[in-house]
């Protein structure tokens, strides 16, 4: 491993003997892989190798949510995970998985204090743009596999590090992710990393290919090797019409794909007459021929995994890749579940169905609309879950700016390295690996109608210069252009944050704050609202589905006394819940996985039933040896409020499955949760269809 000096001069030394592309970013050739990735560290993102550096890394409930938003991409991959890791973690590695948008969402570690180092846990951002050159974020920024040892690392912080990551692409060729393999070890081999390359490559084909072979569960797949450890799949349907293609078959076809007019497989291979039946050729290998006289490819066949009355419409239909490859980090839109019908969009709010029968939100309501039709900004405050962003969405859809966009921008889940970009812009070739043709950012984006900056006191000091002036002058200039342009805005900002302590801790601009307070609008917590028993059957009545559902007094009661620190949110969940755990039309205390947090009059505490008792489990040793029940039940201490939580999930669960005779994707459907989801909380609770 270098020193410091050494590993500066090196970086530095290869970057400026790199020649710039011309014109547009391409992938370097692997050779030049590393000083390309430095050259985008000190050209693009304006990093310094020997600076010293902290990787950024989400908060916990941050790292939920991506988990949430990437849940389909974690149960395809966390099997193909366990089973390598016991094989490479005997010598020390551990396997991450990345978001598309870089950041560490799961993982299997080896804990060693010599192996493993916490800069890689879950909630980390290894995007190159926000760590410089890793495997994770320059093999998203590529698009392939990317090892990278020790002293390749741009920061002199990761040089004990060594990390080999692959490209995870989704059903549709969309990039989804990337697959690390790390570990802490500052005299690893080149030689040992390269082979751990392989295993990285190995495993995000298998992962991709699990995905793919459920996307098109109905279809006929036809799978073959292009490469060491890639595999093309093409999926069919019965009249031999190209469905999907994954990613490795598309680039390998892509000529061929462009030149077809018809969707046909025949337009890719040559017609086989043996082929005339596919019902038949469940797991065949057979010879294809490339049109043309193009190569023999060896191909297996196999049927689908899911029968249908027919097979045409099973997918996502296939459309021709494009002929230039999206740009780094762009996804391709993902594929509508296959199964499940659209669900109808959300009626928006509007500002009296906000204010409700409350005072205080009647007051702000007359407030906005004295504002309304100008471009003085509007601040929302108000503890999280309150309903900021629908109240924003409420005050766009009144105002004469209703028929322009609307803009939300989240500042607090964006990293401090790429807010300058997503808000504000940049130009064609502002950096290495920009979009050809640049991006207008969301201030321009929103030109003549609403930004709403959600979490505004989450923003970086460094950004709050800009936006400042960006508000005083009425002019925005995206990066690498020069050329101020024009914005006429109607800004919405909110915090759940006390703006003026952080002003007081010069974490926050005063001017700034200023100039975001316009008209103060201070939103009351669900506990503080007169109207909450209104806004409780407002909420039940939306998730009713028209079943005819009501409160029982002492339900009702119970949802009166409890504080709601989550307000509307916890609240929509906590019914959403319970409306799925009913088995009836009337949702009594039971139904309710709560408890008051103040005494309330005449009512008793909920008694929380013994996992044995409450689903009929047998009393003594439970599943594995255990006393009591399921595992996740059991886990929390009988009474508490995580017990309460996990059994009545348990028991919606149940009674969702009995309702819908056994069936999962029906059961996932009526509790609104992805099958991968309902799957993992089946394992965890242990439950049986």
């Amino acid at each position: 491993m270098l020193d410091l000096r050494s590993h500066v001069a090196r970086i530095v030394t290869s970057a400026n003997q790199l020649a710039p592309a011309a014109g547009d970013f391409q992938v370097p050739r692997a050779a030049d892989s590393m000083a390309a990735s430095w050259r985008r560290c000190m050209d693009g993102y304006r990093f310094d190798p020997g600076a010293k550096f902290r990787i950024e890394a989400v908060s916990d409930a941050e790292l939920k949510r991506q988990c949430e938003a990437n849940d389909e991409l974690i149960h395809y991959a966390r099997p193909e995970i366990d089973a390598l890791f016991g094989a490479v973690s005997v010598s020390g590695f551990s396997i991450s998985l990345g978001n598309v948008d870089g950041y560490i969402i799961t993982e299997r570690a080896n804990y060693h204090p010599d192996y493993y180092s916490e800069v890689e846990r879950p909630g980390t951002a290894w995007a190159e743009p926000s760590a410089g050159t890793n495997a994770i974020g320059t093999c998203l920024v590529e698009r392939r596999p990317v090892g990278v040892l020790t002293n390749d690392h741009f920061f002199y912080e990761f040089s004990a590090l060594s990390c080999a990551s692959a490209p995870l692409f989704g059903p549709d060729a969309e990039l989804i992710g990337a697959i690390n393999i790390s570990i802490r070890n500052p005299e690893l081999q080149r030689e040992t990393l390269k082979v751990v390359l392989g295993l990285s490559s190995s495993l995000a084909d298998r992962i991709g290919e699990r995905m793919f072979r459920q996307a098109f569960r109905r279809c006929f797949i036809l799978k073959f090797a292009i490469g060491a450890v890639d595999h093309g799949l093409i999926a069919v349907d019965g009249d031999f019409q190209l469905v999907g293609l994954n990613h490795a078959a598309r680039d390998m076809l892509r000529d061929r794909i462009q030149l077809a007019r018809v969707r046909s497989l025949w337009a890719v291979f040559e017609r086989d007459h043996r082929l005339a039946d596919l019902s038949r050729l469940g797991g065949t290998e057979l010879t294809l021929h490339l049109q043309k006289g193009g190569d023999a490819i060896s191909v297996s066949l196999s049927g689908p995994l899911e029968p249908a009355a027919t097979t045409a419409g099973a997918g996502p239909r296939f459309t021709a890749a494009p002929d230039v490859a999206p740009p780094a980090g762009e996804a391709r839109p993902r594929p509508a579940p296959a199964a499940l019908p659209p669900r109808a969009a959300p009626r928006v709010l509007t500002l009296d169905d906000c204010a409700g029968g409350d005072a205080r939100m009647a007051a702000n309501v007359r407030l906005v609309r004295r504002v309304l039709g100008g471009s003085l900004p509007i601040l929302l405050l108000g503890e999280t879950g309150v309903g900021k962003d629908a109240f924003a969405r409420a005050i766009h859809e009144e105002s004469p700016r209703r028929a322009a966009p609307f803009v939300a921008f989240n500042c607090a889940s964006v990293p401090d390295t790429l807010i300058d970009s997503e808000l504000f812009g940049y130009g064609s070739g502002a950096f290495t690996g920009a979009r050809r043709e640049g991006s207008p950012g969301r201030l321009v984006e929103a030109d003549g109608g609403t930004l709403f900056l959600d979490e505004i006191g989450d923003m970086p000091v460094s950004q709050q210069t800009r936006l400042l002036h960006v508000l005083e002058s009425g002019e925005v200039t995206p990066l690498g252009t020069g050329k101020p342009r024009r914005v006429d805005l109607q800004v919405i900002a909110a915090t759940n944050q006390n703006l003026e302590a952080r002003v007081a801790r010069g974490q926050f601009r005063q001017d700034l704050y200023y100039r975001l307070a316009g008209a103060v609008i201070d939103i009351p917590a669900l506990r503080a609202r007169s109207d909450r028993r209104a806004l409780i059957e407002q909420v039940l009545a939306s998730l009713d589905a028209g079943r005819g559902l009501a409160l029982s007094p002492d339900a009702l009661a119970l949802l009166m006394a409890h504080d709601w620190p989550g307000n509307v949110r916890e609240l929509r969940h906590a019914l959403n819940r319970a409306v799925h755990l009913c088995e009836g039309t009337v949702l009594g205390p039971d139904d309710i996985a709560i408890r008051p947090a103040f005494p309330a009059a005449g009512l008793a505490a909920r008694p929380v039933l013994p996992a044995t008792a409450a689903f009929g489990l047998p009393g003594g040793a439970g599943e594995g040896g255990r006393e009591g029940g399921p595992a996740e039940v059991e886990a929390a201490e009988a009474g508490s409020a995580r017990h309460a939580i996990a059994s009545a999930e348990r028991e919606a669960i149940v009674a969702t499955l009995a309702r819908c005779g056994g069936n999962v994707k029906a059961a996932a459907s009526a509790l609104q949760l992805s099958r991968a989801t309902l799957y993992r909380k089946l394992q965890r609770y242990r439950i049986t269809p």
